[in-house]
């Protein structure tokens, strides 16, 4: 069980000059060498803060762009990163910590061809330089280009004899084309040269396990864990070993340890289920032979459309059908890569354009949602749910009049959607248009008397209305009758969909009937649910307040 993610190595190309810690540097010069100073000890806030001073100070720094972009990079927020290092590149054309960095920000996305593209440009600029050329070799190896990815890492160990992590990468290499000798010879030279390489651990220890040689296999299997609890490769392995060795409750510890951090793996599901056979725990068996059961009929499924694809490559509906499975199935990036693939073929595909822009929507990538719906539309024009999702992409915006327009021309074609009515409904309701908001969620509830965020956003209109004093509320009889409906929508909202919104909703409207125990109870509920949220906290407090004055 080869672990095949690429371990990248840590890549900034700067030199951390040695730098006081001077909380008064005003210069551009300072602020970049702190922020350089920072990253390096790990501390990302904080470079970030000095990197943005030093661009106020001087917009056109392109190395403290080059900085912003790198650290952004290490916390994950690949957007921004990319935005950053491109301002690099547009102020200083070439600068070398950008380019590369940004070559490793489109290997971290999945984006290969174009990292390859720009590694190469580098290496031929850069001909010895190791980072660079073991970026290459990463791309190549990510993109399953193994043959390229040997002779990167080859000459990544020309220039580098000693750097074990080439090592690791390129035995992995040999490996997935199924040279095990050569993988073995690399995974042994790797950790003769540092054995705490928990990757090169665990995949000899597997390798050592297919071929039988138990004894091999569980210290390097048993290290490999050790140093990284969250290698389920190895977990996995060291539990086959385990189940062979008859070592059942061992094997169940380590299948579990698998599952629980990779819960669609079949074969732990399979062989957790035979451990307990042995155990005799046959309840606790069966029902993880039904997960096994139920998770290898949707690898059928998916392997049944991936095959499909492979005997009609350039088959559109094909490619969209996988989409489809992979969706259907919870695996978003491949269904996304699928139905790129189908328009890329057929631009005329308005269902796939469709699909992409709901994916697009999901990971809040609006630019790209939006040309994915215009693209449909321009289309099938006629298509309600085309316009409904557009107009979703302009509310996440506050585009309100494009949003507006959209959800009215759902309507046209199709009086039935529920989420163009609750569109225009929100709409309203954020713009204080009470009146028109209250008429749009009855409109809602009318078409689907279950819509909870219907019930939960009239309910709070409701509150905010009674809030404001409104005349229509003047008589206390009416007042009192309008707090029970109240109750009643945001009680029903709870009931359908229990979440810490509605919660705070619920709770705010026995609050404002004088019931405060109740209120007590939602709210804590909600604060229980989402700890975080300063707005809980503050009702709970004036809750407490008014609750106290009252006893």
């Amino acid at each position: 069980m080869s672990q095949k993610g690429v371990p990248f190595l840590a890549f900034l190309l700067i030199v951390f000059v040695s730098v006081a810690w001077n909380t008064t540097a005003q210069t551009p010069e300072d602020l970049h060498a702190l922020g350089m100073q920072a990253a390096q000890q790990g501390h990302y806030t904080q470079a970030l803060q000095y990197f943005q001073h030093a661009i106020q100070s001087d917009p056109v720094s392109a190395k403290a762009y080059a900085g912003l972009g790198t650290v952004y990079i290490q916390i994950g927020k690949f957007a921004e990163a990319e935005v950053a290092l491109k301002q690099a590149l547009d102020i200083a054309p070439g600068l070398l910590q950008a380019e590369a960095n940004l070559a490793l920000l489109y290997t971290r996305t999945g984006r290969n061809a174009e990292a390859i593209d720009l590694y190469r440009k580098l290496s031929q600029n850069h001909p010895d330089s190791v980072q660079i050329q073991v970026g290459l070799a990463a791309a190549y190896q990510k993109a399953s280009r193994f043959a390229e990815a040997i002779e990167a890492y080859h000459q990544t160990l020309n220039l580098s004899p000693k750097l074990s992590e080439a090592m690791t990468n390129l035995a992995s290499c040999y490996e997935a084309v199924k040279q095990q000798a050569q993988a073995i010879q690399y995974y042994e030279s790797a950790l003769a040269l540092n054995p705490e390489l928990s990757m090169a651990n665990g995949n000899l220890g597997a390798i050592y396990q297919k071929q039988g040689e138990l004894d091999k296999a569980r210290p390097l299997l048993e290290k490999a864990i050790r140093l990284d609890r969250n290698f389920t490769a190895a977990s996995y392995s060291l539990g086959l070993i385990a189940s062979k060795q008859r070592e059942f409750e061992r094997a169940v510890e380590l299948y579990r340890s698998v599952i629980a951090q990779q819960p669609n793996h079949i074969g732990a599901h399979y062989n957790l289920a035979q451990a307990l056979f042995r155990l005799k725990q046959v309840a606790e068996g069966k029902r993880a032979m039904e997960t096994y059961r139920r998770l290898n009929a949707i690898a059928q499924e998916i392997d049944t459309r991936e095959r499909a694809i492979l005997n009609e490559p350039s088959n559109p509906r094909k490619q969209y059908q996988l989409g489809l499975t992979y969706e259907k199935h919870g695996k978003f990036g491949k269904a996304l890569e699928a139905y790129q693939a189908a328009v890329k073929l057929q631009p005329e595909y308005a269902a796939a354009h469709y699909k992409l822009g709901r994916l697009y929507f999901r990971e809040h990538k609006f630019d790209e949602a939006e040309k994915a719906y215009r693209s449909a539309i321009a289309i099938a024009p006629e298509q309600a749910a085309l316009h409904a999702g557009l107009g979703a992409v302009y509310y996440s915006q506050a585009r309100f009049d494009e949003a507006l327009a959209e959800y009215k021309t759902t309507l046209v074609y199709d009086t039935s959607l529920v989420h163009a009515q609750i569109g225009i409904a929100a709409i309203h309701h954020r713009r204080g248009e009470f009146e028109k908001a209250i008429t749009a969620y009855q409109a809602t509830l009318k078409l689907d008397a279950e819509a909870h965020y219907a019930l939960n956003g009239l309910a709070t209109l409701y509150l905010e209305e009674t809030g404001q004093g409104a005349s229509a509320l003047a008589s206390p009889v009416k007042k009192a009758a309008h707090i029970q409906e109240t109750i009643a929508l945001a009680e029903k909202a709870v009931r359908l969909a229990p979440v810490p919104k509605y919660l705070h909703t619920l709770a705010l409207a026995y609050f404002q009937a004088g019931a405060h125990q109740k209120a007590l109870k939602a709210i804590r509920s909600a604060i229980e649910m989402d700890p975080g949220n300063d707005a809980f906290r503050q009702t709970l407090v004036k809750i407490k307040q008014v609750n106290e004055k009252t006893k």
